[in-house]
């Protein structure tokens, strides 16, 4: 059953960054169908964004207290039937609604996926299994926007959308079948809403978490946006061939980045509790001058090569900063807590960076340098997480989380 719920967790997962990049491939052709500016095209992200993140919290809160599998089957078949909804659009402003919509329901099942993981594995194994299932991020964005690419070009930009709303659809039905783990054996209070927001701000590794993962966010949500539209637009790739070497290129360097960086950490756990801000920390700053290069770089031969070796770096920290967030959490905050987090990486970071790099292209009619701009945050990540790697030991010893879940003393 653990298999099981593994495979349609992570299948699920792929959906949703499916669901949720396609937008990114189809870009120029809603530009040019509906007549809109890039900071329009952007606003489509944020708006997303905006209520993926504000309806995080209050559904986290819910799936503390419910049957997660429950939710995320509802909340699954929700932004799927809104996926396909967006492919119906009459005009821009339809289209922004809807995406809205497709934001709730991913926030419905964002944050208690994680926690079903955490209860189903052990803190020796979670993050390497918290990494499978974010192999799912850049398979299924990568996926989107490959898929975009392909049916965008064939068959316009409804029917992408159309098609993308099928398999989410199915696994709904599926996730009804999962086993709900108990979320543990020893800790029975359930907190109230006042109990875990103190806990969460009286845990300073919790908000270095917040505040290092926005930063990233902003730059990576940004980038990932626009870059099959800047291959297009200033290098001169053919949109079809630029979304299906970014997608294919995102799945190499996700899968392999997000199970390395995951394995790294778990390793380096047993032997020092700040591994997960380290190995997270490492990879966002070794990034950094990639991207640039990646950006800057006008050979096609080479484009590609620093894209992989950017990607492969950053998805170090997906698996990590998640279990960190589960490490400094008692169970029956954990849905609330990735709930939250949610809320503030997004709405600091890629609710606002779409549609920045945007306005940045309309005033300056450079997409370069709306691209650039993003880079120093990235930075600015990796470093608010080696400030916060000692708290972090320190909030780890001081929940005891292996009393919790195994009743022996940390």
């Amino acid at each position: 059953m653990k298999i099981f719920a593994l495979v349609v967790l992570t299948s699920m997962n792929l959906i949703n960054y499916l669901d949720r990049f396609i937008l990114s491939a189809l870009l120029p052709f809603i530009k040019t169908d509906l007549q809109v500016t890039d900071a329009q095209l952007g606003l489509l992200g944020t708006v997303f964004t905006i209520s993926y993140s504000c309806s995080a919290p209050f559904l986290g809160f819910l799936g503390d207290r419910m049957s997660r599998k429950w939710l995320a089957s509802l909340m699954v078949f929700f932004w799927s039937a809104a996926t396909g909804m967006s492919g119906m659009a009459s005009s821009y402003r339809v289209l922004l609604a809807i995406r809205s919509a497709v934001g709730i329901g991913e926030a419905g099942y964002g944050p208690v996926a994680p926690t079903l993981i955490s209860d189903y594995y052990s803190e020796g194994l979670r993050s390497r299994m918290l990494s499978i299932y974010f192999i799912g991020t850049p398979l299924g964005s990568a996926l989107g926007i490959m898929l975009g690419g392909v049916l965008g070009h064939h068959y316009g930009w409804r029917t992408a959308f159309l098609v993308a709303a099928v398999p989410g659809l199915g696994l709904a039905l599926l996730a009804l079948l999962i086993k709900e783990p108990p979320r543990t054996l020893i800790q029975t209070h359930t907190p109230t809403a006042g109990e875990t927001f103190r806990h969460l701000t009286r845990t300073p590794s919790y908000l270095y978490n917040l505040i290092g993962t926005a930063a990233m966010t902003f730059a990576t949500g940004g980038l990932a946006f626009w870059f099959p539209t800047f291959l297009s637009r200033i290098r001169g790739w053919e949109l079809k061939q630029a979304t299906q070497l970014f997608g294919a290129t995102t799945v190499v360097a996700g899968i392999a980045g997000t199970v390395f960086g995951g394995f790294v950490a778990d390793l380096w756990q047993n032997r020092n509790r700040k591994s997960y801000f380290y190995v997270s920390a490492i990879g966002m700053l070794i990034s950094v001058p990639l991207a640039v290069v990646a950006i800057l770089i006008e050979s096609k031969a080479w484009v590609f090569p620093f894209v992989f070796l950017t990607e492969f770096f950053l998805f170090f920290n997906i698996s990590p900063l998640n279990a960190a967030i589960i490490s400094v959490t008692p169970p029956k905050m954990r849905a609330t807590a990735m709930a939250v987090n949610i809320l503030f990486i997004h709405l600091l970071g890629d609710a606002l960076s779409p549609t920045a790099i945007g306005k940045v292209s309309d005033l300056t009619q450079s997409l370069t340098l709306g691209m650039l701009l993003a880079c120093p945050a990235i930075l600015v990540g990796g470093l608010i997480l080696i400030l916060g790697a000692n708290k972090l030991a320190q909030d780890q010893a001081k929940l005891g989380i292996r009393n919790l879940e195994t009743g022996k003393s940390p």
